[in-house]
């Protein structure tokens, strides 16, 4: 598929890339042509962002209505999450007529002082929609344009699924495993409802709230995962497990959401001599190739036994973009195939840091792709998996004409 890429502020990477009938927009925040935060509240920003993806969409041909999956990364202090959403919600629910697209809401940091909000999506253009909307599957607390899944095509796109009853309570209270169940039993559900299984799942990110240190984070990604095995496929989807600051609801402790893809024609991108996880032989992938597309899952900078590989930001992200080289070079890919990344990293401190530190991916990030570059969702996050990663990134990509 020929790629088109499109951006509303002049000499930056791209903010939308267009294949075919789908757009990829990459993570949008209330920013000025030269990069500026315009607005200091909520609703302000919202506003802004909302205006920008509206008139990105226009360029690449595309409308709002053609949005069926956009993620909200917000950033708060714990006890103002349901104040901020409530803001945020009345100025999005104004952009979607109902259907409207999938969500997901994620309380991380962001990578721009004075930054609230950011916001980014898929969009399909045209082709054969269905409302995926299982009877008896949890709801949210209000009335929200918003919808669990959309099935378009042969794909097949799942909103966040969470551990929640159909009046919107928490179940499981203070139990990840109980939580992870929930959630994944309703992944499950979803993936069904539009006519797959998770044999279907081709990207599936798992977005966790845990804040020990040390192996106290690989223990407790090990037993959240004995939990999520039950639910994967074998082999398993692409994806990312991502500790964040929290979600929607002060007691939930994990979400997931995922794209699947029907059909069998499929290539499993598994190169030798890889990074491996810490439970052996769990048959996780690391990315598929299916009708067009390539998701390169997560991916980190580690050894085979998931123990972290350099102690420095810049040699854990080369790392990480030779990993993500080596997938793609299992679909006969490369770098200028990739429409979209999402990088996820840790950082802490003054914004001097902060800014330092993103600086250094951006330019690891240039070695590896030439201009324009694919689209980019950059947040930091409170962790991964394993103790002492610094970086993941994952990779779409688009196969040639």
């Amino acid at each position: 598929m020929r790629m088109q890429t499109f951006s509303d502020i002049e000499g930056s990477a791209p903010q939308a890339v267009r294949a075919g009938d789908l757009v990829f927009i990459g993570g949008l925040m209330a920013t000025d042509a030269g990069g500026n935060i315009v607005a200091t509240g909520i609703t302000g920003q919202a506003r802004a962002i909302f205006d920008r993806l509206a008139a990105l969409l226009a360029q690449a041909g595309a409308g709002m209505a053609d949005v069926v999956k956009h993620n909200i990364y917000f950033s708060c202090e714990a006890d103002a999450v349901g104040a901020f959403l409530d803001e945020l919600d009345a100025v999005r629910a104004g952009g979607f007529a109902a259907p409207g697209p999938t969500t997901t809401e994620i309380r991380c940091g962001l990578d721009r002082e004075g930054a609230l909000l950011m916001v980014d999506a898929w969009v399909v253009i045209g082709g054969k929609r269905e409302l995926l909307d299982p009877p008896g599957h949890w709801r949210w607390r209000k009335q929200l344009p918003f919808v669990h899944g959309w099935k378009v095509g042969d794909m097949l796109f799942v909103g966040g699924q969470r551990s929640l009853d159909a009046e919107g309570n928490v179940l499981g209270l203070g139990d990840i495993e109980v939580q992870t169940e929930e959630a994944f039993r309703n992944l499950d559900t979803m993936l069904r409802s539009g006519g797959g299984d998770r044999h279907s799942l081709m990207r599936q990110n798992t977005y966790f709230r845990f804040f020990g240190e040390g192996r106290e984070v690989t223990d407790y990604w090990e037993k959240m995962t004995n939990v999520r095995r039950r639910y994967m496929s074998v082999p398993s989807a692409a994806g990312a497990g991502l500790r964040i600051q929290g979600m929607g609801n002060a007691d939930e402790l994990i979400q997931v959401e995922g794209i699947g893809m029907l059909g069998d024609d499929k290539q499993r991108l598994q190169p030798a001599n890889h990074w491996d996880w810490s439970i052996p032989n769990t048959q996780f992938t690391q990315g598929w190739k299916i009708g067009g597309l390539a998701f390169i899952g997560g991916q980190i900078s580690a050894d085979n036994k998931a123990q972290a590989v350099g102690d420095d930001m810049e040699t854990q992200t080369r790392n990480v973009f030779e990993f993500i080289r080596r997938t793609l070079a299992e679909g006969g890919l490369d770098e200028s195939d990739v429409a979209k990344l999402y990088i996820y990293y840790h950082a802490e401190g003054g914004w001097t840091g902060i800014e330092a530190t993103r600086a250094v991916i951006a330019r690891v990030q240039r070695e590896f792709y030439p201009e324009p570059g694919p689209a980019v969702t950059a947040i930091r996050v409170a962790g991964f998996a394993f103790e002492n990663l610094l970086i993941e990134i994952e990779a779409m990509a688009v196969t040639r004409d």
